[in-house]
């Protein structure tokens, strides 16, 4: 961008092209010149980053509780007369089932022959395992620029 502006040396005072100068001398120009910039960007390589990925294996014991469940049946003889058939019933944990057997008698009566008894027994129980564990690990390795002229 450039501006022209217009002195009068003799009044010591700046004046506009639009004025005219009362004195005899020739009227001098003095160019203004701005300065203008202009940003350019370059890739520039300042050094090099190596990345190493490994996997290790460690082994480690595990002990989780596991929980386990079992049965115990027992028979148990009864022998006695009823007079229908008997449900089935439960006693705390455990579950009664009553087998019925006919028997001729006189006359004809339900007996209870055996009952089956089944309870449920809770244990914890401890089994310690050797396990495979896998971590992964990286190494950043950065290597700077050696090339003098970079700089």
């Amino acid at each position: 961008m450039k501006s022209e502006y217009s002195v009068d040396k003799g009044a010591g005072n700046d004046t506009s092209r639009s004025q005219v100068s009362n004195s005899d001398e020739p009227l001098q120009v003095i160019p203004v010149v701005a300065e203008e910039l202009t940003v350019q960007k370059h890739i520039r390589t300042t050094g090099s980053v190596a990345i190493h990925k490994s996997v290790h294996e460690r082994t480690e014991v595990v002990d989780p509780a596991l929980q386990a469940e079992e049965v115990k049946i027992e028979r148990v003889a009864v022998n006695r007369i009823v007079e229908g058939p008997v449900p089935v019933r439960q006693e705390g944990d455990t579950t009664i089932i009553s087998l019925l057997e006919e028997v001729l008698v006189v006359e004809k009566r339900l007996m209870v022959r055996e009952e089956v008894r089944i309870t449920r027994l809770h244990k914890e129980v401890h089994e310690p395992q050797e396990v495979q564990l896998r971590e992964e690990q990286v190494e950043i390795v950065r290597t700077p620029r050696t090339d003098p002229a970079s700089s």
